[in-house]
């Protein structure tokens, strides 16, 4: 049996201590309160590859591109300017199971820009990319736990569509002037964090029977009607957004078929949305949550006067604790989740080492 001096544990003890501080004070830090979001500086181009439409769909059509396919390694596909004279896509994938990467490329589609479909689950990572005047900027169908992040979908009828893609993240995107921003459909644990769906005709974010996905820190303002609609959606987390000057209401909640069910929304910032009306936000579910029951803190309504708000919608929602100020969180410091990713493997690392030593 392995024995574990004094000294050992007084050491593990110790980097144990240090490393749950750290953890809590980035876990802090990356939950700071301010009243501005950060914006994301894409890579610039002095000038692009002209191509014609990319169609990848089996392994080997990836292999005129740099990469081996690989976790470590994806094929690239990177710097064109995509204007299809032979298709209505832009680049499609489908069907392949190897790793790879669409970046910093300008599209101009009929269709859709960026087709992702049916893919073995994690290989796409999407990013850096304009996606202009298309049907879809960019669609995901069967990519399961895909990456999208900082792309700029501009005039195009649904900015991005994911469907059947649970464990999918869009980060850092700009979705407007189109007439959905991002749709999110049967795609349960999605992430949808720090993504601008503006001035969009129709809904900034959509989510259907999309169970468990998290929507945090987006700027949905200006669309036509909600800034972000649930319908048949439970177990959502809805926090940290700012929902300004929509045509119906900053938040909207529909059973259609069964309920939205257990949904937490709070810490948002609802501002003149529903102009005219009673609320900013509707409620037509059961059981949802529009505070935050661990602290009893609910959402910044510019509307609201005293005492407790009310939702519309047959659910007779309230808000019990309305916060007098505007809230949005900035995400800029490691997650908990990459900050362990870092501690485990050196923890480990250091505890075998010593076992080494005592053995």
């Amino acid at each position: 049996m392995i024995k574990y001096s004094k000294q050992s544990k007084i050491s593990i003890r110790k980097f144990l201590c240090v490393s749950i501080l750290i953890v809590g004070i980035i876990t802090f830090s990356s939950m700071r309160v301010n009243s501005t979001t950060d914006s994301y500086d894409p890579k610039s181009y002095t000038s692009y590859i002209p191509h014609d439409y990319i169609n990848i769909s089996y392994d080997g059509a990836f292999e005129v591109f740099p990469g081996t396919g690989t976790e470590g390694d994806p094929y690239i596909i990177e710097g064109y300017e995509i204007i299809p004279t032979s298709s209505v896509y832009g680049i499609t994938v489908t069907g392949t199971t190897k790793y790879f990467v669409i970046r910093n490329c300008y599209i101009d589609a009929e269709f859709r820009g960026i087709n992702i479909d049916v893919i073995a689950a994690g290989t796409a990572t999407i990013i850096n990319n304009t996606i202009y005047d298309s049907g879809i900027g960019i669609y995901l169908y069967y990519a399961y736990n895909s990456t999208v992040t900082n792309n700029t979908c501009t005039d195009n009828s649904s900015g991005m569509v994911f469907e059947y893609s649970p464990g999918s993240t869009a980060t850092n995107n700009t979705c407007n002037d189109g007439s959905s921003g991002i749709k999110i459909i049967s795609s349960t644990n999605s992430i949808v964090v720090n993504n601008t769906c503006s001035s969009n005709s129709f809904k900034g974010i959509y989510l259907e029977l999309s169970d468990g996905s998290t929507i945090t820190n987006n700027n949905c303002s200006n669309n036509g009607w909600e800034g972000i609609y649930l319908e048949d959606t439970d177990d959502c987390i809805i926090t940290y957004n700012l929902l300004k000057e929509n045509g119906n209401y900053g938040v909207y909640l529909l059973p259609d078929a069964y309920d939205s069910y257990n949904n937490r929304i709070h810490h948002n910032n609802f501002v003149d949305n529903n102009l005219g009306g009673t609320s900013q936000a509707s409620d037509d579910c059961s059981y949802n949550f529009w505070y935050d029951t661990m602290t009893n803190e609910g959402n910044y309504w510019n509307d609201w006067v005293s005492g407790t708000y009310a939702i519309d919608g047959s659910a007779g929602a309230i808000d019990l604790y309305p916060l007098g100020d505007p809230v949005v969180a900035e995400y800029n410091s490691p997650s908990l989740f990459t900050l362990l990713i870092l501690v485990v493997p050196l923890f480990l690392t250091m505890t075998i080492s010593r076992r080494r030593k005592i053995a």
